[in-house]
């Protein structure tokens, strides 16, 4: 194993995945919290859903430093610890277990993400040019973000600011400014130059610039995408560009189906949240649940899913803890294969509050052949 992944929630982990899968290494995705899941030893790249997203700092941190802790012993070269690109989740707790799993070694931090318009400059996120806390991330009801200074968000981790990509100098988080992909790519450069374990830290553009330099064979896409006729939407994600996303497609004609309703085709699955429920994982369960009764009635070939919760919750209705991302189809938007029945399984995810408000409309168009005639 060349490069372990280590993820809060299933659509980050399976972002990093397709960045590994589509730089040419073989790559699985697991929600099993072992380096040595079924089928691994065949694989280049491990990322591991540590579902630590809304767990408490202590918690978190824990994980994170049994894995890490793992990955030393066996001698994995690189350790990439994703982060979320609006700076949500546990991310102090869980990149002081890094240092805590490698004394001596740096971090190498890159939280920008330019082609979602996630930028830093002198240490603060933007979302759009908007300071992240000051965006709906901010205002979020499971993990607002209090901060937009990633280096009060990151206290008490010792930490240094770096506005250009120069060398790591000490056992540090080194936050490196980005507002350009040749800047993420000039940050993965610098790891080359590290010497024994690598450890790296951001959203999926550090981690598609390392896996570039690491495979041989460097950038790569499938040779053919999956022609899909018959497509379920799931969206639990509360973001507003995902239920915007819904929103358009519905109005563009797609129908809406009630769990076990669904017959044939693209479709989107009727989501309500019921008086008193929790958003989060109790929302995520009743989806999988429907999805998985869904699935009893009706052969489909693809699941879209809109945010982490939801992808987790869906995946645990099914049975299943691994996948194989083939790459991203869209800008931030990764397929993943799962072997079920002597048949492949496609789910295709997205975090909330990525994408324009056509993608769906621009997914359905690349993988269901209409594009191709």
């Amino acid at each position: 194993m060349q490069i372990l992944g280590l993820a809060d929630d299933l659509t980050g982990a399976l972002e990093i995945g397709a960045k590994f899968a589509g730089a040419g290494l073989r790559t699985l995705v697991t929600t099993e919290l072992t380096l040595c899941p079924a089928g691994w030893e065949s694989h280049e790249a491990l990322v591991i859903d540590t579902e630590t997203r809304h767990v408490a700092p202590e918690e978190a941190a824990a994980r994170a430093r049994t894995l890490a802790s793992a990955a030393r012993e066996r001698g994995v070269g690189i350790v990439y610890k994703k982060t979320d690109s609006t700076l949500r989740g546990n991310i102090s707790s869980e990149l002081g277990a890094l240092l805590d799993a490698f004394p001596g070694t740096p971090v190498l931090y890159a939280p920008a993400y330019p082609a979602m318009g996630r930028t830093v400059k002198r240490g603060v996120l933007f979302v759009n040019g908007v300071p992240v806390s000051e965006t709906a991330f901010g205002r979020e009801p499971l993990n607002p973000v209090r901060t937009s200074h990633i280096g009060e968000l990151l206290a008490p981790v010792p930490v240094k600011l770096m506005e250009r990509a120069l060398a790591p100098e000490g056992p540090f988080v080194h936050v490196y400014d980005g507002e350009s992909d040749a800047d993420i790519a000039a940050v993965a450069r610098l790891l080359q130059g590290v010497d024994g374990v690598r450890l790296a830290a951001g959203p999926a553009a550090l981690a598609g610039e390392i896996a570039a330099l690491v495979s041989p064979g460097g950038r790569r896409t499938p040779a053919a995408w999956p022609v899909i006729a018959d497509c379920l939407v799931v969206n639990g994600s509360l973001h507003a560009a995902s239920r915007g996303q819904v929103q358009k497609a519905l109005e563009s004609g797609w129908p809406c189906v009630a769990p076990g309703a669904y017959r044939s085709g693209w479709a989107v699955l009727e989501t309500r949240e019921s008086a008193g429920e929790r958003p989060g994982v109790e929302f995520a369960a009743r989806l999988g649940e429907a999805v998985s009764h869904t699935m009893k009635r009706a052969r489909l070939e693809a699941l879209v899913v809109f945010g982490g919760d939801t992808a987790w919750g869906v995946l645990r209705a099914l049975g299943f803890s691994a996948l194989e991302p083939l790459g991203e189809v869209l800008p931030g938007v990764p397929v993943s294969q799962i072997r079920a029945g002597g048949r492949a399984l496609y789910l295709i995810t997205k975090a909330g509050g990525f994408g324009p408000p056509e993608l769906l409309g621009n997914l359905r168009l690349k993988l269901s052949g209409e594009s191709r005639e």
